[in-house]
């Protein structure tokens, strides 16, 4: 079984920017485990694939392009520039 307890999880948090309360420490610890727990489950689950059978194909409808008047969806867009739709920035 995965070792994971408070510090990995504290690590973890720390790492993703999380702050946590020690309220929400053991709930959260026990979830992960859980979920840890069921993944070393999953590892013993004996999966036969066969190469041939793995294909990317759209069972469901022939792909097409649908002739559309843009300037009717940009005219929805709360901002647009030229034929563009204009976005915050979110990235520096």
């Amino acid at each position: 079984m995965i070792n994971f307890d408070k510090e990995e999880l504290l690590k973890l948090a720390k790492f993703s920017c999380l702050k946590l309360d020690e309220q929400e420490i053991v709930p959260l610890l026990k979830q992960i485990k859980a979920v840890l727990a069921y993944t070393e489950e999953l590892n013993e689950v004996q999966i036969s694939v066969e190469s041939e059978s793995i294909k990317n194909v759209n069972l469901f409808r022939e792909d097409r392009v649908i002739p559309t008047n843009s300037q009717d969806i940009l005219n929805q867009a709360p901002k647009k520039k030229d034929t563009y739709f204009v976005v915050p920035k979110i990235l520096n």
